[in-house]
Parts: structure tokens; sequence; C-alpha cells
């Protein structure tokens, strides 16, 4: 099971190559922002578990 950490870092990552694309590749951006969406969701599923985790 990933980490809130791990997937930060994923996404601080995929974040990085957005800004060093030099030109606009449609195909490469919509991959990279695909995987974004992808990692933030499992971000958010991770820190809604832990929020209903620290509630019981």
């Amino acid at each position: 099971m990933k980490t809130q950490e791990q997937i930060q870092q994923r996404i601080n990552f995929i974040q990085h190559q957005l800004d060093s694309l030099e030109h606009y590749l449609p195909t490469c951006y919509q991959l990279l922002m695909e995987e974004m969406d992808y990692q933030q969701r499992e971000l958010m599923q991770l820190k809604i578990q832990e929020f209903y985790r620290s509630q019981s």
C-alpha cells in the first residue's frame, strides 16, 4: 500500500515534468495530466480513510 508521502512525491515529480516541458507536446502533456489526476485521487482517498480512522 502506498503512503501519502509516496503519492505526494509522485505528484511533485509529475508536476516537475509538466513544468519542464520545453515544447507543447499534447500526447505527453495528456499522459502526465492523467497520471497527475490519478495520483491526486489516490492521495485524497488515503486522506479520507485516515480521517475516518482517526474519528473512530
